[in-house]
């Protein structure tokens, strides 16, 4: 209230304050203020990326996906999503919304190819995990075998190989489950079912 009342009274309040505003909200849980606060803002400044950035975020806070994915798109669209957090924010807000995995695949693949997103552990697992739920199952095979040796423990090799089983390449799956125990796993038994298939 303090804040408010402040930001009304000044003849030119600055737009930190409003953020600052904003913040308080969120911290207060209370996501529909700051939604509020965010909207303002962006509207205010619609070439100020930060500002569309921290609506976006705001609207994540307030579980509203679908508008928090439109004010990236946008952003993606004109070109100026540059870093990697910025990617990975918009792939998470997609892979967070019901049957946006293609979605999810465009842009990681596009933040892959402009060298903006590394090739990393989460980025492929990313990838595969939304290969997979749009039933694209040879891409999300490749998407693992680059994932899994990048994991600090087994389980990416043996979600592999139980992927490699189902497709019934049962040799391939043989050689994931032995990896995923070489890395080590919470459930050893798993892997050796795999290993021990005919």
């Amino acid at each position: 209230p303090v804040l408010k009342a402040a930001i009304a009274a000044a003849s030119e309040p600055k737009d930190t304050w409003n953020q600052l505003l904003m913040a308080c909200y969120a911290e207060a849980g209370q996501y529909a203020e700051a939604v509020k606060e965010a909207e303002a803002l962006a509207t205010k400044n619609p070439a100020d990326k930060k500002a569309q950035i921290n609506l976006a975020s705001m609207y994540m806070q307030a579980d509203q996906m679908d508008q928090a994915a439109a004010v990236m798109d946008k952003l993606r669209a004109s070109g100026q999503l540059t870093e990697e957090r910025e990617y990975k924010q918009l792939y998470s807000i997609y892979a967070n919304t019901d049957n946006k995995e293609r979605d999810v695949i465009a842009v990681i693949n596009e933040g892959i190819s402009k060298g903006i997103l590394k090739p990393d552990y989460q980025t492929y697992l990313a990838l595969a995990q939304a290969y997979y739920y749009s039933e694209q199952i040879p891409q999300a095979i490749e998407a693992w075998q680059k994932a899994a040796p990048l994991s600090k423990d087994g389980e990416t090799y043996l979600n592999l190989a139980r992927v490699l089983w189902q497709e019934d390449r049962i040799p391939e799956a043989k050689v994931a489950a032995r990896a995923a125990l070489d890395k080590g796993l919470k459930k050893p038994d798993d892997a050796k079912k795999i290993i021990a298939l005919p």
